[in-house]
């Protein structure tokens, strides 16, 4: 069963396009949830608030260098996928 994007609108008494703006903005706050706690499991696993932190500890020996030097990378790019679902919900709300 295929249900068009103008039948769900007109059943919700939105637009097409308010419709999508909603979806799409719904989905990036998921998005960006779903980043954001995966962020604060490695910052309780690590006790550092962000991935410069860490990388700091592991350099001066404080923690571990295996996992921490690859769970640092994924922070990273954990923090950049969050910097650009930011920079596309704010071209949303435009």
């Amino acid at each position: 069963m295929t249900v068009s994007i103008n039948t769900i609108a007109q059943q919700l008494r939105l637009s097409p396009e308010e419709l999508i703006q909603r979806s799409l903005a719904s989905f990036l706050d998921r998005e960006k949830r779903t980043v954001q706690m995966d962020i604060a499991d490695l910052q309780d696993r690590y006790g550092a608030r962000s991935s410069a932190a860490l990388r700091t500890r592991i350099e001066r020996g404080e923690i571990y260098s295996h996992p921490a030097w690859e769970e640092a990378i994924e922070w990273e790019q954990l923090e950049a996928y969050l910097d650009h679902l930011q920079s596309l919900v704010d071209a949303l709300e435009q």
